[in-house]
């Protein structure tokens, strides 16, 4: 399933000289998105909240800002990574504090497709969505 940003619905979003960091949600989860403005259709670098742990620790910070060089585009050296590195880890306490994705961007949302197959081959194929019908409550 791709990731599609709506900077209008994006919680935050600073500009870093070429490069612009994206407070979002992606598949519900906060997210902070690198991505090289200057240069349309170039890849993002995404750090999901679940990891953002991770980018505490100086050795994997430093391990994976180059690897993001490499995704965003950039030339891996030195002051380029740690460019990045400092984005990320002082851009992790606001991905942290972000509010939980909005109610009105979960509705609807596309988690799959039904494919039905006869003889191995696909007849037909549905997008499976889920709404947001709040909390449902259960007597015990």
């Amino acid at each position: 399933m791709p990731a599609c940003i709506d900077l209008r619905k994006a919680h935050l979003h600073r500009q870093h000289g070429d490069l612009m960091a994206i407070y979002t949600w992606i598949n519900g989860e906060r997210a902070l998105v690198l991505i090289p403005h200057l240069r349309p259709g170039a890849p993002w670098y995404v750090v999901l909240d679940s990891a953002a742990y991770r980018y505490d620790n100086p050795a994997y910070l430093a391990k994976q800002c180059r690897v993001a060089c490499g995704v965003l585009g950039i030339e891996p050296s030195r002051p380029n990574w740690v460019r990045v590195a400092t984005i990320i880890h002082e851009g992790l306490p606001d991905l942290i504090k972000m509010p939980s994705e909005p109610s009105w961007e979960r509705a609807g949302r596309e988690i799959g497709t039904l494919v039905a197959k006869l003889d191995g081959r696909e007849i037909a194929a549905e997008a499976v969505t889920v709404g947001d019908q709040g909390a449902e409550y259960v007597r015990a």
